[in-house]
């Protein structure tokens, strides 16, 4: 499911940069934003619109959904809804025991600023496009772009940018947890493939907000000194955006 979210990821960073910078029946509450607005960021914009209803696109769309229902095991749907909450500590299982709340405030305070970043963005997406969730999944807000596919490919990028030595391993458990929306039955893979986009943009322009920086900086060196990894990273640890700095600005 991944392929084609990797071949699009680059050309939509680039898109950013180029334009520079909620289905009623059950509201939920407003995320916050902290370093970005929709203002900054408008992801109805810079997102290609999902797929009409009788359009080919839609149709493959239902029928990977009925696929995937139809094979899915009790294990499958038990990990899907384990990996229903936004957290960071998603990735614990690849960091090791080390990278747990108790040990990292810092890490704890600018993935919550993110989260809330993240979905404040997607969440104007959501009523811009405002596509029905799938047959069977509760109609609580739009399905396009998915949420937590935007949480894990932007959570992935700035953690891949503090531990650049584990980057495979991070993008891979985001891939797992963002593709579990459609195990769930609670996405199409369409939805999917929008919110890897926009996970994407989203730390594009994370990345040049100077108080993110700031923010940034602190948070990888107690990520990197709690797993006890050296202040710079390994020859082979270069970042998505070049060199990290380790200094605060």
């Amino acid at each position: 499911m991944m392929t084609a979210r990797r071949l699009t990821v680059a050309a939509c960073a680039a898109m950013f940069a180029a334009v520079a910078l909620w289905s009623p029946a059950l509201a939920k509450k407003p995320a916050v934003s902290y370093y970005l607005s929709p203002a900054q960021v408008d992801l109805s914009q810079l997102l290609e619109p999902p797929p009409p209803p009788a359009s080919t696109a839609a149709i493959d769309d239902a029928k990977t959904m009925a696929t995937v229902m139809a094979d899915r095991t009790p294990a499958d749907v038990a990990d899907a809804a384990a990996d229903a909450h936004r957290t960071v500590f998603t990735f614990a299982n690849v960091l090791g025991s080390n990278f747990v709340a108790e040990r990292l405030p810092l890490t704890v305070q600018l993935f919550a600023r993110t989260s809330g970043d993240t979905e404040a963005l997607i969440d104007v997406a959501k009523a811009y496009f405002d596509r029905p969730r799938p047959e069977g999944a509760r109609q609580t807000h739009g399905s396009y772009p998915s949420g937590h596919a935007a949480f894990a490919s932007c959570t992935a990028i700035l953690l891949a940018e503090m531990v650049p030595e584990m980057r495979k391993a991070i993008f891979r458990r985001a891939e797992i947890f963002a593709d579990r929306r459609i195990v769930a039955g609670v996405h199409y893979p369409t939805d999917v493939e929008a919110g890897w986009i926009a996970g994407t943009i989203v730390a594009f322009a994370l990345m040049r907000e100077p108080r993110f920086e700031t923010d940034f900086a602190a948070a990888r060196g107690e990520v990197r000194a709690t797993l006890g990894l050296p202040v710079a990273a390994t020859s082979d640890g270069v970042g998505a955006f070049g060199e990290v700095s380790t200094s605060q600005k």
